[in-house]
């Protein structure tokens, strides 16, 4: 089963989102109403490329640097940002993006610029690839930008990525890998005999029993990983930095929390457990993604015909 991000109308867009915790958001007609708009402005930057497309930065401070440095107030691992790339400031209500000698430039507009101030509505872009919109807003528009992002890249039912977010995060994660030389691996797990969950006990207590696996899962996160429902009852780990050793730690801590979570039910609390198949990019034939997830697949299912409720981080 996989996620489907195309292209929606606003009227079908107002069904469902989720929040970054699978809190149910509702958007309705009224969000998108011509009720006037706050008094107070606020500057953001919303991205426009294929990495977190729609992600709103808000412009709180007197001053936000860009690049891939870590020091920076926002940092983009992209090949094409020098480690300081530009800066925006502001001063007496006006926002001005400077360039900090990056090697690739920075255009507003299409027009390469050293330093100018920026209008409502302008395109910034960040050497080849990184762009921006620069938008004065209300906090409800803001808002509402907000809620249309998580929309397009969380899950409605757990609250956590999708994977079409998925792959774009790990083929970022990837290059980041290659570049620094450094590690990476992902963790695969599966709902044990879900099918039984849905055909004992019903459709509604099978959604349950997803958000009650995420959820465990989630608690166990470092900032830096990301978890994401691959598909029906799958889900998968990113964990940057990590060796295999640790993806193989870290899979049987969230096994054992997962065995120990409970699902309440109208017959009476409902316990699962998962299977779990782990992978680094030692493991894998080719540094891409589709190797990477292969050998966690492989190990995933080997892990369930040795008996579930296991991991497997090798063969």
């Amino acid at each position: 089963m996989s996620d489907e991000r195309g292209g929606r109308s606003l009227d079908q867009l107002g069904a469902r989102s989720a929040g970054p915790r699978g809190e149910q958001k509702t958007l309705t007609a009224d969000d998108f109403s011509l009720r006037p708009p706050e008094t107070q402005t606020r500057a953001v930057l919303v991205r426009l490329d294929a990495a977190d497309a729609g992600r709103v930065i808000a412009l709180d401070g007197p001053e936000l640097r860009i690049g891939r440095r870590g020091s920076s107030g926002l940092v983009i691992d992209d090949e094409g940002l020098s480690r300081s790339h530009a800066r925006i400031s502001q001063a007496d209500g006006a926002y001005r993006v400077e360039d900090l000698g990056s090697s690739n430039g920075t255009y507003v507009n299409g027009v390469r610029v050293d330093k100018l101030v920026l209008g409502d509505g302008m395109v910034l872009q960040l050497g080849p690839r990184v762009c921006f919109r620069f938008s004065l807003t209300d906090g409800r528009e803001e808002e509402l930008l907000r809620r249309l992002y998580e929309a397009s890249v969380r899950d409605a039912l757990t609250g956590d990525y999708n994977r079409h977010y998925l792959g774009e995060r790990l083929s970022a994660e990837l290059a980041y890998a290659a570049r620094h030389n450094s590690q990476l691996s992902i963790v695969m797990f599966d709902v044990d005999h879900f099918k039984r969950v849905n055909d004992q006990h019903g459709h509604l207590v099978g959604d349950a029993v997803l958000r009650t696996v995420a959820g465990a899962a989630e608690r166990l996160l470092r900032q830096e990983d990301l978890l994401a429902r691959y598909g029906g009852e799958e889900f998968l780990v990113l964990l940057r930095g990590v060796a295999l050793e640790g993806a193989e730690r870290a899979g049987e801590r969230l096994r054992e929390a997962v065995e120990a979570s409970v699902t309440p039910t109208d017959t009476g609390p409902l316990r699962v457990t998962v299977s779990v198949g782990c992978a680094s990019l030692a493991c894998a034939e080719r540094l891409d993604a589709e190797a990477l997830i292969a050998v966690a697949d492989r190990r995933l299912y080997a892990a369930k015909a040795a008996g579930r409720n296991r991991v497997v981080a090798s063969g």
